[in-house]
């Protein structure tokens, strides 16, 4: 006697989660080809064909601007990642371009074939494993326990998740702690043992200079110097520019293409006036710490301190207010990621 049962019921998994991986599994098999040919730019230079290293070059800043519209995705958290691997595509390219006359030499001890000397100069944001590097490791950090930090501002994050997620400055703060969470923890999982630390202790700033410089993620730091900073720094005093107002011109230019760089990476998911406070917010830092450079100095003091933090909660403060952020992760419609606007 045949006995035939009915099939068994697949589960069949949310339609936000099929979208978002759909997009990106096609996002991320375009932008193969880009990153292949900047690998195989800094290769070929790497080995004096410096002609076939321009051409490629060139070929991957167009493929990488193209990927938009040869791989198009719906989902705008999935195209945000697309346009943030986009943009930060670009200026390692353009960084690279800009220092190929003298590319940074690796010290991190024996130099490794070519094939090799080129991924780790396509997989180091901050020149970990060179000299010159724009990395700045304070002596309160020489002994910096990374999974501890954090641990601690993840605690942070959930004791804020606690009160009321209505009220902007908290949402500010949380914003923050979230960026320091996700990017340690992509740090931690893909870095060089002789990475140092990408964040200093958020609790530790003292200053909007050392908040920039020391405490916040410095992952982009070589292409705002070779790309915004040094190109003013340096060449604005050539035409009778004081060398003061060059540095700061300097540092609003790094500032500015920040600005520039997070509008565009965030475009996907903010509207106009999320997009007019997040660029606000990187030129009035800009503004604040030149402001600060020019009164304080490089001196230590409580006033400046408490100055600094009052200032940048403020303006973080209304950053987020404008941004639609949802009031906690428990008001995220998560099935509904792809084509909510909160």
């Amino acid at each position: 006697m045949n006995i035939s049962y009915p099939p068994m019921p697949v589960a069949s998994l949310p339609p936000v989660v099929e979208q978002l991986g759909h997009d990106f599994v096609k996002a991320a098999a375009f932008l193969l080809i880009p990153t292949e040919l900047l690998y195989f730019s800094v290769y070929f230079h790497t080995k004096g064909y410096y002609k076939v290293y321009r051409n490629l070059t060139f070929l991957s800043i167009a493929a990488f601007w193209i990927a938009p519209y040869a791989a198009p995705i719906s989902c705008g958290p999935a195209r945000c990642l697309q346009n943030f691997a986009i943009a930060i595509g670009t200026m390692k390219l353009l960084d690279i371009w800009a220092r190929r006359q003298n590319l940074p030499t690796y010290t991190a001890g024996r130099r490794p074939p070519d094939w090799k000397f080129a991924l780790i100069v396509l997989t180091e944001l901050r020149y970990e494993s060179f000299t010159p590097n724009h990395i700045r490791v304070p002596k309160s950090q020489e002994n910096f326990n990374e999974p501890l930090q954090l641990g601690i501002h993840t605690l942070a994050f959930a004791f804020l998740q606690a009160f009321p997620q209505n009220i902007p400055t908290i949402l500010a703060w949380e914003v923050m702690l979230a960026i320091y969470i996700i990017w340690t923890s992509i740090q931690l999982t893909v870095r060089y043992k002789s990475s140092p630390a990408l964040f200093g202790p958020l609790y530790l700033a003292d200053s909007l200079t050392g908040f920039w410089s020391e405490t916040w993620h410095n992952a982009f730091a070589s292409p705002c110097t070779s790309l915004a900073y040094a190109p003013l720094r340096y060449g604005l005093p050539k035409y009778g520019m004081p060398v003061v107002i060059a540095r700061s011109l300097g540092v609003l230019g790094a500032f500015t293409l920040m600005a520039l760089f997070h509008m565009y990476a965030l475009y996907p998911i903010l509207d106009r006036e999320g997009l007019y406070r997040i660029g606000a917010f990187f030129l009035i830092n800009g503004l604040a710490t030149v402001a600060e450079a020019a009164v304080w100095g490089h001196k230590k003091h409580w006033t400046k301190a408490a100055l600094a933090w009052g200032f940048q909660t403020t303006l973080a403060t209304w950053t987020a207010s404008g941004l639609d952020i949802p009031n906690g992760l428990s008001r995220i419609r998560w099935n509904e990621l792809c084509d909510a606007s909160y």
